[in-house]
C-alpha cells in the first residue's frame, strides 16, 4: 500500500505543480492587460482634458460672435417690421 500512497503524493504533487504554474502566468497576463487598461484610462483622461480645454476656448471665442449675431438678427427683424408698418 505504501507504493500506491507514494504513487498517489507523487501525482498530486505534479497536479499541483502545474495548477501552480498556471496561476502564475494567468496571473502575469492580467497584470499585463491592467497596465494597458490603465495607459488607454490616462491616454483617453488626457484627451477629454484637451478637448474640454479647446471647447472653452473656442467657447470664449464664439461666444461675443454668437451674442452679436443674434443681436444683428433681432436688429434686422426690427427694421424690416418698421418698414411692413409704413
Amino acid at each position: 500500500m505504501a507504493m500506491v500512497e507514494t504513487i498517489l503524493v507523487i501525482f498530486l504533487g505534479l497536479a499541483l505543480l502545474v495548477f501552480l504554474i498556471l496561476a502564475i502566468a494567468a496571473i502575469s497576463i492580467v497584470i499585463g492587460i491592467l497596465r494597458n487598461v490603465k495607459r488607454i484610462s490616462q491616454r483617453a483622461e488626457e484627451t477629454t482634458e484637451s478637448v474640454a480645454d479647446i471647447v472653452k476656448l473656442v467657447g470664449k471665442r464664439v461666444a461675443p460672435v454668437a451674442l452679436s449675431a443674434a443681436v444683428a438678427a433681432a436688429f434686422r427683424r426690427f427694421k424690416s417690421s418698421d418698414k411692413d408698418k409704413s
